[in-house]
């Protein structure tokens, strides 16, 4: 947009927010009115044009469409008084209205987003105890967001309410990392403090930034800056303490020791004067409070060095509210809840209270990208592990060589090199674009990946400036420009513009990409303003650094190749989750299929424990009450590292198995398992032929019986053999389920065979169907085949449409499309039971063993020679079950905290004393 079109857009949305305001609904009759009104203006005459009204109107439509629910908070304790919304009319908040502005003016927030913040935030003050009482409180606090969500706008904004409350000392604890505490640093001068922290310490005028635009009047002590961590000798060359001040004084510290003990130490010395404590409110703001914060050693030696720091710091004042911020709480609610120390007190256990934070509809999270039926599940690409791991194996060394990059990483650049030109092409010339390559935790690696990748990228800027100005045909002579051409016909031929556009235009749009590498030795830094006006093009390789709390602006492409496996590390490492405004469909991730699988469970799982968290809502107890678990259903998988978890237990849990999909991605390999399992499915069929049951063949995919009794089921389940790998497939669990039920609706089933396309068949009666072919891999030393496509399964989604007539499935559909506002969004297999009434169905796979994943091997040859050799089929299962009246239960793995362990303890003390 031109300078006058950007002056329309602007005049327009603030008279159409205000309407909002007023009215709280935005009709689409308001924006129209306020565009007629302002194009007439002489200033716009003939300038806007039919495009841009609808450009803008777009645009606002979008904007205001944007909604943010109210999160979920488990009550306090009853006796808990509320006091901030009975104080507010006595406040000033204008800490609070300025960053309100900032938000809606500077970084375009939704008037509707920031409102329901707003209300969001009033509760969470509420929740830190009031600063003016004349009594002494401890609070202990949880605040669980996605990652890359917005959780900085969320603190910054209680750290405003919390000032405006009257709230003295505020102590904001960043990472371990001095980069992102700087990063932090600058968002919290930008939003709280409005001025430069580094300049103001120096006492230099003119430094006002960010909210500090909307109101110069007022602004907090800081006592760090961008430039420095707490140091006191900063503290003392400005000389004075906390009394003597009436502003609040804010410190935003990384999780290091000598730090923390500066902070501790100065705050002793000057402002202790002798009493037993520090008699002013603290608001310690943890952010990644799982990492770092944790005390992880046993309980018979004292804990780390920066839990203790930080229990010190709490305890040196007589009010303190101590609230963590996390994506990944899975070690908070490990903590003990018991811990209780004489010196240190109490722990960092959330005792008083957990908020789960809802995302704005424009969020992209792990639900939306893992999920089969996710709306950006098209943004996942599958690395080549055979290629990469013969130029970087996954267990590498840090003083391992790297020769080459692999032809699956050069596209993945080629990729984020042509969707520059196409955000150019869009108009979105002057915003911040990068890729990340995350493929190692050490420095030298990432260092030797960072020159690799750099020599590639200055190739293909060579090629393409003497090459990219020539004809098609010409030009794709260069190997470097069909790279780019290549990533351009896989990903974007649908974009809008044709390549001979893009071509022309590679140039000027990739010119500007530089690499950067991401860790402590690195000189170079990922600084983002030092381009505010032309736009960093950057791609940025690293490790840890790249894995927790750093932002990756403009983020497009991500290569991912790590082999952690717990769930909050991985969820960390996912920088690409966010908001893409305006190019989400650009955006693709390289990562492994097991680590696709990973995802998906780990989404499942935090989903999960976000839902037990609402479960608990309005039940009136507080975290002390009751027990939070974590599903680990996947046992290479940890939900965090071990000594986070040392008060945790693994349970098998039961669970409804009300509306469920379960099967068997993982098959035994022993041969007379096989044959066994074989055997009990023809004595099905046996059966079923007795009784003069036939089969229906509907078409060629597969084969179905209608009304089988549940006797004939119980019999097969009975009789096969299931590893103990399909954790949600336990056989004695689902027989007692089935027998046990009181209800009806499991009487009567249908009974599948799916049909694939190998040439080896199975004869069903006078049909026949062809065996399912399947990727596999084999585990556990060779004894457990698993099924590996990209999500462990041995079915697909359609497969739940078998023993539904037309007119049923058409109504499933019908009802898909409407749940889901006519949004094409493939229908689950879970989906064809939740939505009818219908019979539960069994599924039967006869498997054909294709390609073994990653790679073949002698004995993975071997194993598929010889079940093609003697012509026995792998045998797998699959059962969906409608949503039923009166659900019972399977089991399921969880790991579980120290109250979960108490209560389910208690509980079957409590039966044993009954009988």
């Amino acid at each position: 947009m031109f300078s006058n079109i950007e002056l329309f857009y602007g005049l327009v949305e603030t008279f159409v927010k205000d309407k909002y305001d007023k009215n709280g609904v935005i009709e689409e009759r308001d924006i129209d009115d306020e565009i007629n009104q302002f194009k007439s203006m002489p200033m716009f005459n003939g300038e806007i044009t039919e495009e841009h009204i609808k450009q803008v109107k777009n645009e606002i439509t979008s904007k205001m469409s944007i909604r943010l629910d109210l999160g979920t908070l488990l009550k306090v304790d009853y006796k808990y008084e509320k006091w901030f919304l009975s104080k507010k009319s006595e406040l000033d908040m204008k800490y609070w209205e300025r960053y309100k502005k900032y938000l809606l003016k500077d970084k375009k927030f939704s008037p509707v987003v920031v409102n329901t913040m707003d209300d969001m935030l009033d509760t969470l003050t509420d929740l830190l105890g009031d600063p003016s009482i004349d009594g002494e409180f401890q609070r202990r606090g949880l605040i669980v967001g996605d990652v890359q969500s917005g959780k900085t706008s969320n603190y910054t904004g209680l750290i405003c309410k919390a000032a405006d409350a009257g709230y003295k000392a505020i102590v904001l604890l960043t990472g371990t990392i001095e980069k992102l505490r700087k990063q932090t640093q600058m968002r919290i001068d930008e939003g709280f403090v409005g001025m430069d922290s580094a300049a103001m310490i120096k006492q230099n005028e003119d430094n006002v930034v960010g909210a500090g635009a909307y109101d110069s009047s007022i602004h907090p002590m800081v006592l760090t800056s961008t430039m420095n961590d707490f140091k006191i000798q900063t503290a003392r060359s400005l000389g004075f303490d906390l009394k003597s001040i009436n502003q609040p004084v804010i410190f935003v510290v990384k999780k290091n020791v000598a730090s923390l003990k500066n902070l501790n130490k100065w705050l002793k010395t000057f402002n202790k004067a002798g009493e037993e404590s520090i008699n002013q409110s603290l608001l310690l703001v943890d952010d990644e409070s799982d990492n770092a914060s944790v005390n992880t050693n046993p309980e018979d030696r004292n804990p780390t060095s920066i839990n203790k720091q930080i229990r010190d710091l709490l305890n040196l004042f007589n009010k303190s509210s101590y609230v963590g911020f996390t994506a990944t709480p899975f070690a908070n609610i490990f903590i003990d809840p018991d811990t209780n120390d004489s010196m240190l007190k109490e722990d960092l256990f959330p005792k008083d209270y957990i908020y789960s934070l809802n995302a704005p509809t424009n969020y992209i999270g792990a639900r939306d990208i893992f999920r089969e039926d996710g709306k950006y599940f098209g943004m996942l690409e599958i690395i080549d592990e055979e290629s990469i791991q013969e130029c970087l194996p996954i267990n590498h060394k840090n003083y391992d060589t790297i020769e080459y990059i692999p032809s699956d990483l050069k596209k993945a650049i080629c990729t984020f090199l042509v969707a520059n030109v196409i955000r150019d092409l869009r108009g979105d010339n002057k915003a911040h674009r990068s890729m990340l390559i995350n493929v190692s935790r050490f420095t030298n690696i990432q260092e030797q990946v960072n020159i690799l990748v750099n020599s590639y990228l200055k190739d293909v800027q060579s090629a393409v400036k003497v090459f990219g100005g020539l004809e098609k045909d010409k030009a794709l002579k260069n190997e470097y420009i069909y790279d780019l051409y290549n990533a351009y016909n896989s990903y974007y031929k649908e974009c809008g513009f044709d390549w001979e556009n893009i071509q022309c235009n590679l140039h000027k749009s990739i010119a500007p990409v530089t690499t950067v590498v991401v860790n402590q030795r690195s000189n170079k830094s990922l600084d983002y303003e030092e381009y505010e006006t032309t736009g960093l093009r950057v791609i940025a390789i690293g490790g840890l650094s790249l894995s927790r709390g750093l932002t990756l602006e403009g983020l497009m492409v991500s290569y991912l190749y790590r082999n952690s496996k717990m769930y909050d590390t991985l969820m960390q490492m996912g920088r690409w989750f966010g908001y893409r405004k305006n190019y989400e469909d650009l955006c693709k991730i390289w990562m492994t299929e097991e680590s696709i699988t990973w995802y998906e469970h780990i989404s499942e799982a935090t989903d999960e424990l976000r839902n037990e968290i609402k479960k608990y809502e309005n039940s009136g107890y507080t975290p002390k009450d009751f027990g939070l678990r974590v599903r680990s259903d996947i046992n290479t998988l940890l939900v965090t590292a071990r000594n986070k978890m040392r008060t945790a237990s693994f349970q098998e849990i039961s669970v409804s198995l009300s509306g469920e999909v379960i099967e068997t991605p993982s098959i035994y390999e022993d041969k007379s398992k096989n044959i066994n399992n074989k055997a009990a499915v023809d004595n099905l069929l046996i059966s079923l032929k007795n009784i003069d049951k036939k089969p229906i063949k509907p078409g060629k995919s597969y084969v179905y019986y209608k009304n089988v009794d549940k006797k004939y089921i119980l019999e097969l389940l009975n009789n096969i053999e299931i590893p103990l790998a399909n954790t949600f497939f336990d056989v004695n669990s689902i027989v007692e389920f089935i027998d046990g039920y009181k209800g009806k609706e499991l009487e009567k089933w249908d009974v599948g065979f799916v049909s694939g396309k190998s040439e080896r068949k199975y004869n069903i009666e006078d049909e026949e169907i062809h065996l399912i072919e399947r990727a596999f891999s084999l585990e556990n030393g060779n004894k457990i085949i698993r099924m590996n496509g990209k999500h462990n399964r041995i079915g697909s989604a359609g497969e739940g449409k078998i023993g539904l007539s037309k007119e049923e499935v058409n109504r499933v559909h019908d009802m898909h499309e409407k749940e889901y506002n006519g949004e094409k969004k493939s229908i689950s297999q879970k989906f064809y039971f939740n939505s009818i009434s219908r019979n539960p169905l069994l599924l039967i796979y006869m498997v054909d063993l294709g390609n073994c994943k990653p790679s073949e091997t002698e004995q993975s040859k071997k194993v598929k020679e010889k079940y093609e050799r003697e012509d026995i089929p792998l045998v797998g299962f699959g059962i969906g079950i409608p949503s039923l009246q009166h659900a019972e239960s399977k089991y399921i793995r969880y790991t579980t905290n120290k109250i979960d362990q108490m209560l389910r303890s208690e509980r079957f003390y409590d039966i044993g004393d009954e009988e």
